[in-house]
């Protein structure tokens, strides 16, 4: 098995002729490559320019927190019935005014059948109560 390997070996490094056509062909084949990658790198090497463009006309979004639990009494500029059930309705209302700080929403049967959210301009300080569901905008 061993001779068999060997002789096997020495006949194809004697008899093996590498073809010119193939260097020739993959030096062709590495020249287009790296010229085609040159070319692709070009714009990375130019100079950032600024961009001019009409300035943005959407809505910043906010962030509020929800502190189940708290009350934020006082510094209310308006208010309002739901009948959601979840302090939802209140925390997109508070995102989408832009002169709400922090808003509280209080659950139903607490000042009513339905709940009540109100929006402050100013975020109070928190006290605990269970009735209420406060947050502020960040």
């Amino acid at each position: 098995m061993k001779f068999k390997m060997v002789a096997a070996w020495q006949y194809a490094k004697k008899n093996f002729v590498f073809p010119k056509n193939i260097i020739f062909f993959g030096l062709v084949l590495l020249l287009i490559l790296g010229f085609s990658t040159a070319v692709n790198l070009i714009p990375l090497a130019q100079p950032a320019t600024a961009q001019v463009a009409p300035l943005s006309t959407t809505i910043p979004r906010y962030a509020v927190t929800a502190e189940f639990g708290r009350d934020r009494a006082g510094s209310d500029y308006t208010s309002f019935v739901t009948t959601s059930p979840s302090a939802s309705v209140c925390q997109e209302s508070c995102i989408n005014d832009s002169r709400c700080s922090a808003y509280t929403y209080v659950r139903p049967g607490v000042q009513g059948t339905n709940a009540v959210c109100y929006l402050k301009s100013v975020a109070p300080p928190l006290t605990p109560n269970s009735c209420c569901v406060s947050g502020v905008k960040l």
